[in-house]
Parts: structure tokens; sequence; C-alpha cells
């Protein structure tokens, strides 16, 4: 297929998806493991436990106002919010106790509901108004507690927003991003929002200063092979088709394979042959399963923060 015709395309509809977004800032390089502190309980780590002093008033002045850490909201539980006002408390200007530098991941492994992740929206917003450090783990544990909440909107809020919230994503987590809104899309109503939001991830690419590079074509036509509605699968094909006619093309084993399953289920028995010929004739190897990890730099580590 014409090259340049599908790409002007494919990078134009992106593009044209981001029209109305801000621009975005560039990644750094790798960040920590994590994991999640426990799966049904939110225990705060004695090292992160608020000071006893700081909460024992009941009503307390925090940069949002006066806040009751005895009174949490529907949804939100008293640990997340215990550690939700006492951060924002710590942020007002006559505190002198700094902010626990892992609360935001803290709160992002252990949010089990839309509350309590806009809640950690909310903190995150007064975090980096406030100038505190994040790292690339920060970003892609966002990524993780978005998809595994199904609930996309505060993830993409923040990619789209570079000035508020200024995260540090990395490819693999925006790839990663791609493939779970092309879930959503098959498993909701909102299978055309879906495919946008895909395609505005893609296009963040280039906002975050990150090359495309075969993951993030795999992504997006995997994304769009699993929404597999009309619209959806002429994308993938004209998407998959820009990249192939190139010399070397940046797809992986995982989106010919979708594409393939797709056509047969179509009925076209001659794409379905190619695609599988394509992925003998590259050679492509199955993506690894292991969970992105990260090395000892993404702590934060800013003097003053503990």
């Amino acid at each position: 297929m014409h090259s340049i015709r599908a790409q002007v395309w494919t990078r134009g509809l992106a593009v044209a998806a981001l029209r109305n977004s801000r621009a975005v800032t560039r990644n750094t390089t790798a960040a920590a493991k994590f994991v999640r502190f426990n799966s049904t309980e939110a225990v705060i780590p004695k090292s992160m436990q608020p000071r006893s002093e700081e909460l024992a008033q009941g009503v307390t002045k925090t940069v949002l106002g006066d806040l009751d850490a005895s009174s949490p909201p529907a949804n939100i539980r008293p640990e997340l919010w215990t550690m939700y006002v006492a951060t924002l408390r710590r942020l007002v200007p006559e505190s002198t106790w700094p902010p626990k530098r892992r609360v935001l991941h803290w709160m992002l492994l252990n949010a089990e509901t839309r509350e309590e992740l806009d809640l950690t929206l909310t903190l995150t917003e007064q975090w980096r108004m406030h100038m505190l450090p994040i790292t690339q783990a920060t970003t892609h544990l966002w990524s993780q507690a978005c998809a595994r909440l199904k609930y996309p909107e505060p993830f993409m809020r923040m990619l789209l927003d570079r000035w508020k919230y200024r995260q540090l994503p990395v490819a693999q987590t925006l790839a990663m991003f791609m493939r779970f809104l092309g879930t959503m899309g098959a498993e909701s109503d909102a299978a055309d929002e879906m495919l946008d939001d895909v395609f505005k991830v893609f296009a963040l690419y280039e906002y975050y200063d990150i090359p495309h590079n075969a993951q993030a074509y795999g992504a997006l036509v995997e994304a769009c092979c699993e929404i597999n509605t009309e619209e959806a699968w002429r994308r993938a094909l004209v998407a998959s088709e820009e990249t192939l006619a190139e010399d070397t093309p940046m797809i992986t084993l995982e989106a010919l394979n979708a594409l393939e399953r797709r056509s047969v289920e179509r009925n076209e028995s001659e794409m379905a042959a190619r695609y599988r010929d394509l992925a003998k004739r590259l050679d492509l190897k199955p993506a690894s399963k292991k969970e992105v990890q990260f090395d000892d730099d993404s702590t934060i580590s800013s003097p003053g923060f503990d």
C-alpha cells in the first residue's frame, strides 16, 4: 500500500485527535519495580504513617481548605483518606514536615475504587503544582491503576495536560495503555471513544519525544483489532500497511496474529495467509510476558523527602 498516503493518514488522524490538547513533555529513562502492598487492605507502611499529632485535632488545615481526616467520603477507605489529608496538610507553607515521597505510589498501588483514583488525581495535581518530583515509575503505576479499575479517564487527562501534571511516560507504558483501551472498547458501549483515545495515545509518542517503534505500531493494530468495529478494522489495515510498506517494518507478531485472526473471521483467506506468511518471513518472536521493571533510579530521591 502507498506508504506516504498511509503514513499521512495514520499520523494525521492521531494528531487530529489531539488538536484540542496541550503539548506534553519528554520522557527520561527507566525507574523501580513495584508490587501492590495488599490487594484487599490499605495497610500504611510504618515508615509512611502520619505523625499522631498531625491528625489529632480532627479538622485540619490543608492546601485545599479544612478537612477532617476522620470523615472519609463515600467509597474511599479511611487509610487512603488519612494519607491524603496528612499529605495535603504537609503542603501548607507553615508545615515543618515534608510530604512522604512514596505517597503517590502507595495510593496508586492500593486504590480499589474510582473515587480513590479521583482522590489520587487531586493529590497528584497538588503534588505537581508544588513542584514535587515523580518518576517514570509513578506514571507507569498510574496507567496500571487505571487499567486495573477499568477507568482510563484520569490517565488520559494527565497525559493530555503536560503543564498541569508533567508526567513521564516510557514507550512500554503507552503501548500497554493502548492495548488496555482496545480491551475496554471491545467490552463497552464506547467503542468509538476508546478507538479515538487509542490514536491519541499513539500521537502522544511524538509529543513526549518517544520514537514510534514496533511495540507502538503493534499495540495500535492490536487495539484496533480488539475493538473490531468496521471503523476500527479499517484503521487497523491502514496503520499496519503504513509500516509494512517500509523496508524494515515496525510490527509485532501479536499484531500480525490479530490481523490474521480478524481476516479469517471476515472470510478474507488471502489476507489471512499474507499476514501469516509475513510473520514467518520477518521471523518475529512473541513479546515478553514479563512485567515492566525499573531500576533504582526510578525512586524519588530529593533532599527533604523521606
